[in-house]
């Protein structure tokens, strides 16, 4: 079988990831990466990260690399944040672009399960993967894999769910990414507007709650946001955002949950936080809690590991090529595919 042949759009954090999984693999081929980093472009797409070079150099068109031959185009492309409302928009354009190239397209972008969510890009999407044979496909860790995919496989143990509680959260301290200043970390948490933080964090997350209500067959009253602020106990030395001092912003935990007739149904907990090795609270619990017949509890260990942090982000999107380009042309979600299975 010839290897599926892939594009990246965006060699970011996810895509240096999978950039490394896709030059280990036989099954998977790069024929293009797409950045606009002026110090990444002419470079080998590998390489230039450490890694074998892979024979691929990089390039800021976008248009020529959509020209080649190319089964699928994986879409990493950054978050456009809106400091009036503190919303994160989706790239949804890049995605467009994509699919009227006639190229499947699989994007760790939080465009997940748009149709409840943002219904006007699900609209946009679904038409021009539609229109043009190819599939769009969201996936990733979260929301994806862990937050609902992981959490509905588990429920398939459970003869009724009576409540489904997901927890996770990262470590920011070494995260490069220019959306975590979002977060404000060394900030006064008086001065900080976390109403628009929470919303733009809803906003992201809040997709996995209704897309594991709606497969447990649950139809959501209300769905509801809470968001704690945490400051630094004393000053934090960290390698990211320099010190941060006592009594300023160093963690958020945002609770997310659906309900029914006035019942929590299914809520996700996540942190966002730094030092998580000097300070525990708020804890990052990688935690999946089903109360029902029986009740169940599942730990998941080094999920996010701060020495690879992302590659748990960028496999679930390289690992899902062939469900990708196998499926029906238009907006698909992973759960109603073939189970996806490591690429090798």
């Amino acid at each position: 079988m010839e290897p599926y042949k892939v594009i990246i759009w965006g060699l970011g954090n996810v895509g240096r990831a999978a950039v490394r999984m896709i030059g280990e693999r036989q099954s998977v081929q790069l024929v293009a990466a797409v950045d606009n980093d002026p110090e990444k472009i002419g470079k080998d797409a590998a390489g230039l990260f450490g890694f074998p070079e892979i024979g691929v150099k990089v390039t800021d068109d976008i248009d020529a690399a959509l020209k080649l031959d190319a089964d699928v185009v994986l879409v990493y492309t950054p978050l456009r944040h809106d400091p009036e409302t503190g919303a994160f928009t989706p790239s949804a354009e890049d995605m467009v672009k994509v699919l009227n190239a006639k190229k499947n397209c699989i994007t760790t972008i939080p465009l997940y399960y748009s149709q409840v969510t943002t219904p006007d890009l699900y609209k946009m999407i679904n038409t021009a993967a539609q229109k043009n044979g190819v599939t769009f496909m969201p996936s990733g860790l979260l929301p994806g894999f862990y937050a609902s995919h992981l959490p509905l496989y588990l429920c398939n143990l459970v003869d009724h769910v009576d409540e489904l509680t997901v927890q996770s959260g990262e470590d920011d301290q070494d995260n490069t990414s220019s959306w975590v200043k979002v977060f404000g970390y060394g900030m006064d948490p008086d001065k900080f507007p976390q109403d628009k933080l929470k919303a733009g964090i809803a906003a992201y997350y809040i997709a996995a709650v209704y897309e594991m209500g709606d497969r447990l067959g649950l139809k959501f009253d209300d769905v509801k946001v809470s968001h704690e602020v945490f400051t630094a106990p004393h000053d934090l030395q960290t390698r990211g955002f320099g010190v941060v001092k006592k009594g300023t912003m160093m963690g958020h935990r945002f609770i997310m949950s659906g309900y029914v007739k006035g019942e929590k149904k299914v809520s996700l907990i996540y942190v966002h936080k730094i030092c998580n090795d000097v300070v525990k609270e708020p804890a990052i619990d990688n935690h999946i809690h089903i109360a029902g017949i029986p009740t169940i509890d599942v730990e998941v260990q080094n999920m996010m590991p701060l020495e690879e942090s992302y590659v748990t982000s960028a496999a679930p999107s390289v690992d899902v090529i062939p469900q990708c380009v196998n499926a029906p042309a238009g907006y698909q979600h992973v759960l109603d595919q073939p189970t996806m299975m490591p690429l090798v």
